[in-house]
């Protein structure tokens, strides 16, 4: 019995330690649990050309946090920013961030937090500038340029072209950077040539004229070609001629040609050249030429070809500045053929695309006569107004350059503040690349800007020089430094 009981109470000591066992057992299972941090939500604080700070919020129990750019070196920080340098202009970068977790308590580190930030353009401080003038008295000694201007300047600014507004024979010039000087363009056997814009390749689009006729064509410039028709629909001239209007550094030409609509009537409306090959078929044309007056005016394209602009129509006469997104037709202004209760007849025309395709810029004039300059936002559809100004060109920060009316000179708009043409060569150096005779009254300095490069170095207008008791304008090319 003794031994009995001896065994009993054994197997009691027995069951106890195994139950005091368990529960230190499952104890210390509970303090080995490793809890992972919470993962940051990095943000873009500051960006910059070069720089860029990347913040986040502070992870409870993290010992500190490690950051990668572009999946590099980890970098160890204790507060909760990073701060980046010599990054490179314009280029995204993915920057990760995680929570350390160190040598205290139960944790392991986090998970890896992602955000991407694309630096911005390089800042450009110009110090000095160089103004080119055309000679007037040259000029005119070789052809009549009276009335000229630069009409549009290749996106890196390496060429320039523009024509006087000569009827029936009309003459062209193009300016290079590499050389500094302005040549007139041969038209070879036409009777005049409209040079309207040029790539960063040289090569040249605008139009050839028989007299009466324009048709649309190019010249490879840079490699010594002549004008070479593009091709048309064979139909002769409507109220508007076609022409090709803008070329993009790949190569596609953007324009308008006269065409057969549904009804049979015959009407200028856009098109491209792809491979310099007629193609309309992103385009919705009018099915009525009546509806349309005359039809489209193009004077502008993005980069990517996408995006054109000028005015469009109506049939009573009315012209509103509009754009074609991918060939469909957007009216910036005049949706309605008439405004108000008195009925006026408007015009416009949207001048100047940025060549990312972001913004354009023109004039509205909604009585025929009181004008409003506008920058257009294409994706929010805001527009910007301007009073008594008109734009005609955007470069790729923003900014637009707009002509006076009533012998105002012309005027930058940046940010929602404007300022006169001249206050962006102030307390600049300035170099004369050609000397213009002092007795004619003018130096060649720029009084309105008509185009400009991507990056806003390279001004491209015309100055006022008088004489015959008229005001004549001769292009003029300014470039900073």
């Amino acid at each position: 019995m003794e031994n009995f009981l001896n065994i009993e109470n054994d197997m009691k000591n027995f069951y106890i330690l195994g139950i005091m066992l368990l529960i230190a057992l499952i104890s210390g299972c509970k303090k080995d649990v490793i809890v992972k941090l919470a993962t940051p939500a990095p943000m873009i604080d500051t960006v910059a050309s070069n720089t860029a700070t990347i913040v986040w919020e502070a992870v409870e129990n993290a010992a500190s946090y490690a950051y990668t750019v572009n999946d590099g070196e980890e970098t160890n920080v204790t507060g909760t920013e990073a701060v980046l340098e010599g990054l490179e202009a314009e280029t995204e970068y993915t920057v990760k961030v995680k929570a350390v977790a160190g040598d205290a308590g139960p944790y392991a580190d986090s998970d890896w937090g992602t955000v991407t930030v694309t630096t911005q353009k390089e800042t450009f401080a110009p110090t000095a500038y160089t103004v080119y003038p055309m000679d007037p008295i040259a000029t005119m000694n070789e052809a009549n340029l009276s009335n000229s201007y630069i009409r549009n300047i290749s996106p890196s600014g390496n060429y320039a072209v523009g024509f006087d507004d000569q009827f029936g024979n009309p003459t062209s010039f193009v300016w290079e950077r590499a050389t500094g000087e302005f040549t007139i363009l041969e038209s070879g056997d036409y009777a005049g040539c409209i040079a309207y814009d040029v790539n960063d390749n040289g090569i040249i689009v605008g139009s050839v004229s028989d007299g009466s006729v324009q048709t649309p064509a190019y010249m490879d410039f840079k490699n010594g070609g002549s004008w070479t028709e593009l091709p048309t629909h064979g139909l002769e001239n409507a109220a508007y001629p076609g022409l090709a209007a803008a070329i993009t550094n790949n190569g596609l030409i953007g324009g308008m040609v006269v065409t057969e609509l549904e009804d049979g009537t015959s009407r200028c409306v856009p098109c491209v050249w792809n491979d310099y090959q007629l193609d309309q078929s992103m385009f919705t044309l009018p099915e009525n030429g009546d509806a349309v007056m005359y039809g489209s005016y193009i004077y502008s394209m993005s980069e990517d070809g996408r995006i054109m602009s000028g005015w469009q129509d109506w049939g009573n006469g009315s012209r509103s500045p509009a754009i074609w997104i991918d060939g469909q037709l957007t009216r910036i202004y005049g949706e309605t053929e008439t405004i108000g209760d008195e009925g006026y007849i408007y015009e416009g025309i949207a001048w100047g695309i940025s060549s990312d395709g972001s913004k354009v810029t023109g004039y509205f004039a909604p009585d025929g006569m009181d004008i409003t300059g506008f920058i257009y936002d294409i994706e929010t559809g805001e527009k910007t107004e301007v009073p008594s100004y008109g734009g005609v060109a955007i470069d790729g920060n923003g900014k637009a350059y707009m002509t006076g009316t009533m012998g105002m000179g012309g005027m930058v708009w940046e940010n929602g503040e404007t300022y006169m043409v001249s206050d962006i060569f102030n307390g600049l150096e300035g170099t004369f690349a050609t000397t213009i005779d002092s007795t004619l009254g003018t130096d060649g300095m720029i009084e309105t800007v008509y185009s400009v490069s991507d990056d806003g170095t390279v001004y491209g207008g015309s100055y006022n020089y008088s004489t015959f008791g008229s005001a004549m304008q001769f292009p003029v090319i300014i470039v900073l430094e």
